[in-house]
């Protein structure tokens, strides 16, 4: 199977375009911060709060609260951005092989070999982060490291000894890696 290049640059642009396009989906529009230099502007911000009844200190707990909890979910898609970018240059450069005229056949055969394994641990890891959240997590990152060690981190402010043995089995069991090659974290 011969490709060119601009075939390869296709499909990485295509890529590039997906794993984008999701990230923008999950966080909206960024709107840019404006900068006010104004300090009677700022003056007047201030004696405004002085002047708000205790109530709405309360509005801006919950909204503390859900920034927290909107950077706790940024923290788990950044993590899963970061992921996929370095697999998509990993899975480039063993498409520059495939598509190198001067390589060698055995080259050609191991990357084709190392790009399958990536699918497929690509393929595990979103699997697992599904399961995940079906068992009631919010979000949830798997990384697959070198010599199958598994690493899950979930967002939770706490977590039981039932629910770690839990993810642990099903881990071992969908992925099929030893419990002692699994590590479990949270983040709240």
């Amino acid at each position: 199977m011969n490709m060119n290049k601009q075939t390869v640059w296709l499909v990485t642009m295509l890529t590039l375009m997906v794993v984008l396009s999701a990230y923008y989906i999950v966080t909206g529009p960024v709107e840019p911060a404006t900068v006010n230099d104004d300090p009677a502007t700022e003056a007047k911000v201030k004696t405004e709060e002085k002047d708000q009844p205790a109530d709405s200190n309360e509005k801006g707990k919950e909204d503390e609260e859900a920034v927290s909890k909107e950077a706790e979910s940024d923290y788990f898609v950044g993590y899963q951005l970061q992921r996929n970018s370095l697999r998509s240059k990993m899975t480039e450069e063993y498409m520059q092989v495939l598509t190198d005229p001067e390589a060698s056949d055995n080259k050609v055969s191991e990357a084709r070999a190392k790009i399958d394994e990536l699918m497929k641990v690509d393929k595990s890891e979103s699997v697992m982060e599904d399961l995940i959240r079906e068992e009631g997590f919010r979000d949830a990152v798997v990384i697959t490291n070198e010599n199958d060690f598994v690493d899950v981190i979930v967002q939770a402010e706490k977590m039981t000894d039932e629910q770690v043995v839990k993810l642990i089995s099903m881990v071992k069991q969908h992925m099929d890696v030893p419990a002692h090659h699994v590590s479990i974290a949270h983040r709240g």
